[in-house]
């Protein structure tokens, strides 16, 4: 592994600001080059936050793993999960793993020692935890290969395109249980870069055009709840000023354009 130092000279002086954030982020960085690089890497789609975050440029650090997985068995997700284990150990990172398997196959990766070898002393009990989350893809939609490239870090990775990212975290905010305020955030930086894929909408919710998307948002939250989603995502800003978009998210929706 790059040496931490080393692995903040390609960050900005506002990144390294949470320098936990850009461990971790380096992390994720590390084991989509593993998993794109392994023999299942043409059964993996990188979707959700993290891959707005890496691949397209928002400005906010993400927490887990998203993979829509191409007939992958729980068999050759465990293996995966041990190839990624083993590939960090080579590079003198050492990472416990836990598997479940229900609807959506979960790992959980946690990292003991991360912290303190990189000087970066834990809070009580703090360890670096990242969690993959693989979906069975329901419905096939043709990704896009785009590069991943930091430090240290160079992969090619199946994503889905912007328009269909920002399909999906509308279906998201429309469908958690418990809203969050980085689908809010999110949602409106995919906005800058896309227009919704109405075809996916109106299959996955019967949303056709602007119109019908602005009307079913404009009910959904209060005043007093983007005040509260807001906190929810301030931990994870580079600029923590721009909060004010979870807060003002009903006055930037009546402006939105078609």
């Amino acid at each position: 592994m790059m040496a931490f130092n080393e692995i903040q000279k390609h960050y900005s002086e506002a990144e390294n600001r949470l320098p936990r954030m850009v461990l971790k982020e380096y992390l994720q960085y590390k084991i989509l080059e593993i998993i794109f690089s392994s023999k299942f890497g043409d059964k993996i789609i990188f979707m959700g936050g993290t891959s707005v975050r890496i691949v397209y440029g928002n400005d906010r650090f993400s927490e887990d793993l998203d993979l829509d997985n191409c007939g992958l068995t729980k068999k050759d997700f465990a293996a995966l999960m041990e190839i990624i284990k083993r590939e960090l150990k080579m590079e003198g990172i050492e990472a416990e793993i836990r598997n479940t398997y229900q609807n959506v196959y979960h790992c959980y990766l946690k990292f003991p020692d991360i912290l303190f070898n990189n000087n970066l002393p834990p809070l009580k009990d703090e360890k670096i935890l990242i969690q993959i989350d693989s979906f069975c893809v329901k419905e096939k939609i043709k990704p896009e290969i785009k590069i991943i490239s930091k430090a240290d870090i160079f992969t090619e990775a199946a994503v889905y395109p912007a328009d269909v990212i920002l399909s999906q975290k509308i279906s998201a905010i429309l469908h958690r249980k418990r809203s969050k305020g980085r689908d809010i955030y999110d949602l409106i930086y995919l906005f800058s870069l896309a227009r919704p894929n109405w075809e996916y909408l109106k299959k996955s919710d019967s949303i056709a055009n602007m119109e019908e998307l602005k009307n079913i948002l404009d009910k959904k939250y209060s005043d007093k709840d983007l005040e509260q989603l807001s906190i929810d995502v301030e931990p994870f800003l580079i600029n923590p000023r721009k909060v004010i978009q979870i807060k003002k998210f009903n006055a930037w929706l009546k402006n939105l354009c078609n």
